[in-house]
């Protein structure tokens, strides 16, 4: 196994660690700190509305979904060497990290997933150090912003799909 199929191998464990942490410490999170955020950011209450009324079983859903397909999108780069996809998942994953880390430091309080983020740093820096210097930038940016749009799209998909699982269970 060489260096980058290890980087692209070790990142459904990454991904996993860190959706942990989310789902152990969010829905505690949102229903002891919400209110302190909303006031101080109002502009948070939808979202923070929308996390505090999601279960930790629907949330997990959601989580679970994105699992599969990250594990999908390593599958494929392992095998069939498409490695653009797997590079619009990761890059746009180290974003989502260092969204965490800002989200943090503005808040200047422990949010869910800010262990889990910080802890991932090395393998992250690892893996773009290992990626952008393996592909053409030009190559790798596309990937990055193709990859957010994505998730972006898919995290809509995956907390309407969180919402009806909830409705599901209730009834």
């Amino acid at each position: 196994m060489n260096e980058l199929e290890l980087i692209i191998s070790l990142f459904p464990l990454v991904f996993m660690i860190h959706e942990f942490e989310e789902i152990i410490c969010l829905k505690r999170w949102v229903s002891k700190n919400g209110l302190w955020l909303t006031s101080k950011y109002p502009k948070l209450t939808k979202q923070l509305t929308h996390l505090g009324q999601l279960s930790v079983s629907a949330f997990t859903v959601a989580v679970l979904e994105e699992f599969v397909l990250v594990s999908i999108i390593t599958v494929l780069a392992l095998t069939l060497q498409w490695y653009s996809v797997w590079i619009a998942a990761f890059t746009a994953f180290t974003f989502h990290v260092f969204l965490h880390i800002i989200q943090s430091g503005i808040i200047r309080k422990y949010i869910p997933a800010i262990i889990t983020s910080l802890l991932s740093l090395p393998y992250l820096v690892w893996g773009l150090i290992r990626v952008l210097g393996g592909f053409y930038i030009s190559m790798v940016m596309v990937c990055f912003v193709s990859g957010t749009m994505v998730t972006i799209l898919n995290l809509y998909f995956v907390h309407k799909l969180a919402l009806q699982y909830d409705k599901i269970i209730e009834e």
